[in-house]
Order: structure tokens, then C-alpha cells, then sequence
């Protein structure tokens, strides 16, 4: 029984059945009374005194109970509507403030009003830092000087929003973050107040866009590589046998000079052609249970062989006891001596030691290769794993060591990379997962 009437006064409050039966008896007594007056007017021709006094306190009462009754409704559904704006407002802040993007207002004076918490983390400041600042502090100077923030005042003169602006902003501790803007006009009866910005750090996507623009080349110049590999590799053989026929034969020592400068180039074309095939077909290898100590001995071994590392230390800190990992131990080798050729050419114009570290952690094994040399500009470092790209004079590197290195770890199932910063050396480092 108690369940039944819980529900009747649900149904009852959601319906709002008590002020209508306030508003029923309310009204009713209001008809009574005009028609007691109307009766008395048409049928009587006076009224008794005390008649008189009841028609005003009834009308009196059926007042006070109408007015209680409006009161009441406009005092609720005002409760009512305050609350719907509140969580309204709520849920609204709770979006802007929880949004992965960051979100801020700005002023007509071109100063922060507004900075939530998708900005903080973006760009490191808080929102008591930047309340009140002026823009410009977030803009890159390059791009102050340009007149960026006049365009976009244009933008929103014209259109009222300037949509997936891509541009660069600051954070706090001054490194240029490439992002995504979308900014809109902050509007009040048909005048701008303001505007608000949309910024979204879109260094990741570059990276994976840069990606996929890198893989589409190599997969292109694969296809070409192998062809030219294989139309080149035939007549090469035939010339190099025909100069060292030559070579044989002839006894002017001029001539024999000229005939070793032609093998040379041949040499040097056959190993280009080796390591496009290389590149292009990675040879199928015998994979087995490695340690890493033991190949990055070897290689290192094999370096000390080479005069450029006369002059140079090479200093090795080996974790003992690392796990194995599966992958070809030549391949690897590879890999290590191919880094170290490449830190004896940064080391031509200063440094003077590598250091080559082991360790590993839950899932992986690592090789850092350090050197202290010149290290890396910028525009050389993000196309360092490019083929045919390289830094070295004009015959003394072919542009195929790195990215011959890059597709082996690859093929290892582990990564390649590389920190550099100009003037301050290079950092390689390859991690490969563990034997399971």
C-alpha cells in the first residue's frame, strides 16, 4: 500500500496537482463571491451591513489566496529556472575546463581573460600567470613582426571566426609548439567584446603526417632502387673485370694509375648498389638469441682496427646480466659500426671520446651510442634517416648508412632514434624488445 501512495505523490508532484488545487478552490471562491454581489445587486435592492463585511473579507481572502498562489508559482519556477542555469553553467565550465584543447578568451585590448586547464598544461602556465597578460607573450616574435594578430582581427572583422589556423605559439619555457587555432568572436547584441581561442598542439600529427610522407617516398624509391640496382649491378661486373684485364696487361705506369682510379669508382658504385639492395630487400638473416654486450665488443673491436678511432675514446659501460634478445647477430653488428663510422666523421672538427652504454628495463634492451662532436642542426636532425641524405663531401658517403640501420631495427621489431643538439654531440639510441 505504502509503494501505491509513494507513486500517487510523484504523479501528484510532478504534475503540480497542489497549486492547481490552490488555484481551483482560489478561483471558485472568486466566482462565489461576484456572483453573491451580482445577486444581491439584481435581486436585493440593499445590503445588510454584515453582508456587506463577509462579501469584503471573502473577497479580501480570495485576494490574499490569488496573489500567495502567483507568488508562490513565479518564486518557484524562478528557483527553478536559477538551478537549470546554474547546472547549466556547470556542465558548460566543466567541458571548457576538462577540454584536451586549450580554450581561452581575449579581450578587445588583446589581453587573456580567460585560461583554462588544457592550457596550462599546453603551455605550462597558470591561470594566474596569464589573466590579464597580454597575447603576444604566447606568440612567437617572428610572427608579432609579420602581423599575425592582424590578420586575425581581420578574419573575425569579416567572417566572425578564423577556422583550423595552423601557426606556432610559445609555452613557458620558450620551445615553439606547432598547433591548430580556431578562434570566434565573443559577441553581445551585435557587438564583438571579445573573442575566444580553440588551440589544439598538433606536434604529434606532424610527426605522424611526416611519417607517412617518409614512407610513401621509400616505398617509391624502393620500387626504383631495385630496379636500378639490378640494371647497373650487370654491366659493372662486366667493367670491372675488363679494367682489371686491363690492369694486367698494360705496363704504363700512367695508365695503370688511371685504370686503379676507375676501379675505385666502380668499388665505390658496386657498394652503392650493394646497399640499395640492402635497403630496398633486406636479405633474409639468421635470427637467434643475442647478447648485446658481446656484438657491441665486437664491433668496437673490429673499429680500433680503423685510424680515425686512434684519436678518439671509446669508453663502454655494459650492463652484466642483460636478457637476450632475438635478432641477427651481423645485422646488428651492422648497425653498431655503422653509428660509430658515423661519430668519427662528426668528430673531424672537435671531440674526442664516444661512449657506448647497455641497460635494460621491463619489456626491451638498450644501446646508447654517445659522442661529444658537433651534433645536429635542426633541419639535419629530422631528415637524418632520409636515404640518400647526408652531410659528408661529395664521395665520401653515400646517404644509405642510417636508413640501412633504421629498417634493421625495424625489422627487429624495435626503434632507432636519434638527440642532437648543434654543438653539443649526438645521442643514438636502439631499444629492442626482449626474447619472450
Amino acid at each position: 500500500m505504502l509503494k501505491y501512495w509513494r507513486k500517487l505523490l510523484d504523479t501528484a508532484r510532478f504534475f503540480h496537482l497542489g497549486w492547481l488545487l490552490l488555484a481551483s478552490f482560489s478561483v471558485i471562491l472568486f466566482i462565489l463571491g461576484v456572483w453573491e454581489i451580482l445577486e444581491h445587486q439584481i435581486f436585493k435592492e440593499t445590503l445588510e451591513a454584515s453582508a456587506i463585511i463577509g462579501l469584503a473579507v471573502r473577497g479580501f481572502l480570495v485576494f490574499v489566496l490569488l496573489a500567495g498562489w502567483t507568488i508562490w508559482i513565479v518564486y518557484h519556477f524562478r528557483i527553478q529556472l536559477v538551478d537549470q542555469l546554474s547546472v547549466t553553467e556547470s556542465r558548460y565550465r566543466n567541458i571548457v575546463e576538462n577540454s584536451a584543447d586549450a580554450i581561452i578568451t581575449i579581450g578587445e585590448d588583446n589581453r587573456i581573460q580567460s585560461w583554462n586547464k588544457g592550457a596550462e598544461r599546453l603551455f605550462g602556465w597558470s591561470a594566474n600567470e596569464t589573466i590579464g597578460e597580454a597575447i603576444g607573450m604566447m606568440i612567437p616574435g617572428k610572427l608579432l613582426q609579420s602581423g599575425e594578430l592582424l590578420c586575425l582581427a581581420y578574419g573575425i572583422t569579416k567572417a566572425s571566426e578564423v577556422k583550423n589556423y595552423q601557426t606556432e605559439r610559445l609555452d613557458n619555457r620558450g620551445r615553439t609548439i606547432p598547433v591548430n587555432l580556431t578562434e570566434s568572436a565573443l559577441l553581445s547584441n551585435g557587438k564583438v567584446l571579445g573573442r575566444s581561442q580553440i588551440i589544439r598542439d598538433i606536434s604529434e600529427l606532424q610527426t605522424i603526417e611526416h611519417q607517412m610522407r617518409q614512407s610513401d617516398r621509400l616505398a617509391t624509391l624502393g620500387q626504383l632502387a631495385a630496379g636500378v640496382a639490378h640494371e647497373i649491378g650487370n654491366p659493372l661486373t662486366s667493367i670491372s673485370s675488363l679494367v682489371q684485364l686491363l690492369e694486367r696487361r698494360i705496363e704504363n705506369p700512367d695508365h695503370i694509375g688511371k685504370l686503379g682510379r676507375i676501379r675505385a669508382n666502380i668499388e665505390r658504385i658496386t657498394k652503392i648498389v650493394h646497399e640499395l639492395v640492402d635497403f630496398t630487400r633486406p636479405q633474409a638473416t639468421d635470427v637467434q638469441a643475442v647478447q648485446i654486450n658481446d656484438v657491441v665488443e665486437n664491433a668496437v673491436g673490429l673499429m680500433s682496427y680503423d685510424n680515425r678511432s686512434q684519436k678518439i675514446k671509446i669508453d663502454l659501460e655494459l650492463s652484466p646480466n642483460l636478457p637476450r634478445i632475438k635478432a641477427s647477430p651481423d645485422k646488428l653488428h651492422q648497425v653498431i659500426v655503422n653509428l660509430l663510422v658515423n661519430a668519427f666523421d662528426a668528430m673531424k672538427e672537435g671531440g674526442d671520446s664516444i661512449l657506448i652504454t647497455t641497460s635494460a628495463n621491463a619489456s626491451s634492451v638498450s644501446i646508447n651510442v654517445t659522442d661529444n662532436g658537433g651534433g645536429m642542426k635542426p633541419e639535419v636532425l629530422d631528415k637524418i634517416f632520409e636515404p640518400f641524405f647526408t652531410t659528408k663531401d661529395i664521395g665520401k658517403g653515400t646517404g644509405l648508412g642510417l636508413s640501412v640501420s633504421h629498417g634493421i631495427i625495424n625489422s627487429m621489431n624495435g626503434s632507432l632514434n636519434v638527440n642532437s643538439t648543434h654543438g653539443e654531440g649526438a645521442s643514438f639510441l636502439i631499444e629492442i624488445p626482449k626474447e619472450s
